[in-house]
This record gives C-alpha cells, sequence and structure tokens, in this order.
C-alpha cells in the first residue's frame, strides 16, 4: 500500500542538499527521500529509538506498602490543580 506524503518547511540548503544528492545518484527526488528515509529506519540509532528499555525492572515492586504509602502521600500535591492559575 502506498501512502502519498507532502513535504513542508524544508529550508533552500536542505532542498539543495537533496536535488544534488538526487543528482549525483542519477534518481529523482522521491526515490532520494525515500532511500534517506529507509535509511533512517535501518540506522541503529532508529533502532536504539524504537527498543523497549528493561535496565529498571529490577526496582518494580521493590517497595513495601509504607513506602508506596509514603511516597503517594507527599506527591499528592502534584495531583493539585490550581484554579488561580487558569
Amino acid at each position: 500500500m502506498e501512502t502519498m506524503i507532502a513535504i513542508r518547511k524544508l529550508d533552500e540548503f536542505a532542498i539543495e542538499w537533496i536535488n544534488q544528492k538526487a543528482k549525483l545518484q542519477g534518481v529523482d527526488l522521491e526515490d532520494i527521500i525515500v532511500q534517506l528515509i529507509y535509511e533512517k529506519v535501518k540506522s541503529s540509532e532508529m533502532k536504539t529509538e524504537l527498543m523497549q528499555y528493561n535496565d529498571l525492572d529490577s526496582l518494580a515492586g521493590t517497595w513495601s506498602k509504607e513506602e508506596a504509602d509514603h511516597f503517594f502521600k507527599v506527591t499528592d500535591k502534584f495531583n493539585q490543580v490550581d484554579e488561580s492559575l487558569w
């Protein structure tokens, strides 16, 4: 399934860079943009962004009932809305 996407708000530098890259590779603008997107998706940086982290899992469920009650008591003020600010 193909989806059409319009890209807006590119500055002149970006447009010129994309045009030059497309010209050097002998492809049209759409092809080069698709290629750039797929390169990003396949990069390790993108994979890291999509990765699920579990490095804090060992902390889950380690509070006692008293510790949890204390935490909720001292942080309850963050649930209050100051109507005068609205």
